[in-house]
């Protein structure tokens, strides 16, 4: 769970700064970061929570996170295949569907961890 927690942890503040400094600069920043900035603050909370709660945190942060890169993931591929095309379409596809891949991978390992723990009552 520890690792777990430290990929929470490093993912959470990738996908914050990555996304500010992305916008930084443009008046739209505020709601154009805000679903990032939740789920980064999702997966940051999960991670501090853990040792107390359990992986279940966890894996409700990675499913939010594997929601939003799905999201992304979809218009970019429509772009991608059916215009009008945007630049690096393609280098941006293949990140969101490894991103996409990892957060159902983390949210199946907590999920699995989860379960295999004891229930208390």
């Amino acid at each position: 769970m520890i690792t777990l927690r430290r990929i929470s942890f490093g993912f959470a503040a990738l996908l914050a700064a990555s996304e500010v400094a992305r916008w930084i600069g443009d008046i739209r920043l505020i709601p154009l970061v805000f679903d990032e900035l939740i789920v980064a603050a999702a997966l940051t909370a999960a991670a501090w929570v853990a040792p107390r709660y359990g992986t279940a945190p966890l894996a409700a942060a990675w499913g939010m996170f594997s929601g939003l890169m799905l999201g992304l993931l979809v218009p970019t591929l429509d772009h991608l295949l059916f215009g009008p095309p945007k630049v690096g379409a393609l280098f941006y596809s293949i990140v969101l569907a490894l991103a996409f891949a990892g957060g159902l991978w983390a949210s199946s390992f907590a999920m699995r961890v989860a379960y295999s723990k004891p229930h208390a009552g």
